[in-house]
């Protein structure tokens, strides 16, 4: 079986895209949440309170918006996979898709998939979307006040890269037909 993009629909490509997009629908937030605190220190005025208590309210709106887009970033990837290779291989006139096994993580079973298709994705770009598989669930299952399970900005922009980055390969590897 082959990867097919079937012009002019967009494949892998689209995926790409809409990755990209919601990064830029988090920066733009964060840029508005600091742009609403600069606005309120200089509203309240800039005594050590309203300082502290502004600062700490935008710290928390940033740091739920990461978390938030870290883990919907991860669960639409697992969606837009299935999506993918339902599309992939009806264009190859095959049935099966995607054969779960028991015990067995979502990027192996992707890595398995693409096996099919005669693709292999470099090792670290999906080493990197199962660490945010892995950092998803300690942040389910944390228990107690441990605050490491908390998704830094840093995180965020190298899941999304991570993403990114398994797209483009495999819309390097579709092969265009009309």
């Amino acid at each position: 079986m082959r990867l097919i993009r079937r012009y002019p629909e967009p494949g892998a490509t689209g995926n790409y895209t809409q990755v990209g997009h919601h990064q830029t629908a988090v920066e733009y937030a964060i840029a508005g949440i600091e742009k609403l605190h600069d606005a309120n220190l200089a509203q309240l005025g800039r005594d050590p309170f309203n300082s502290e208590m502004e600062g700490t309210m935008r710290d928390w709106v940033i740091e739920s918006l990461l978390q938030g887009a870290y883990l919907r970033e991860y669960h639409l990837w697992e969606k837009d996979c299935k999506s993918y290779f339902i599309a992939m291989a009806e264009r190859n006139g095959a049935t099966t898709t995607m054969k779960t096994k028991s015990a067995q993580s979502f990027p192996d079973l992707v890595k398995e998939t693409l096996v099919s298709y005669d693709v292999a994705v470099p090792v670290d770009i999906l080493d990197a979307i199962d660490r945010m598989r892995v950092k998803i669930n300690e942040m389910k299952h944390a228990a107690g006040l441990e605050l490491d399970h908390f998704i830094s900005e840093k995180d965020y922009t190298d899941a999304v890269a991570a993403l990114e980055a398994f797209w483009e390969y495999l819309a390097g590897c579709e092969r265009i037909t009309p």
